[in-house]
């Protein structure tokens, strides 16, 4: 196997263990953050997770465009 090759395979190995450990997602409502691993030498997402938001003001509100 050469280097590059093993290179790649313990990033993917690291990315998604790294998203495993904080990603939270449960498919509710709400806030979220989008968690990205990328691997700067190739510049390609290696995972993806959300993270709920908790906000201490409780739930976010969503802001609306009001005319003038």
């Amino acid at each position: 196997m050469n280097d590059d090759l093993e290179r790649q395979r313990a990033a993917q190995a690291k990315a998604h263990q790294v998203v495993r450990t904080v990603a939270d997602f449960d498919g509710g409502p709400g806030p979220h953050l989008m968690v990205a691993v990328i691997d700067p030498e190739t510049n390609t997402r290696l995972a993806t997770g959300f993270v709920a938001i908790d906000s201490p003001a409780g739930p976010v509100r969503h802001l609306r465009s009001v005319p003038q």
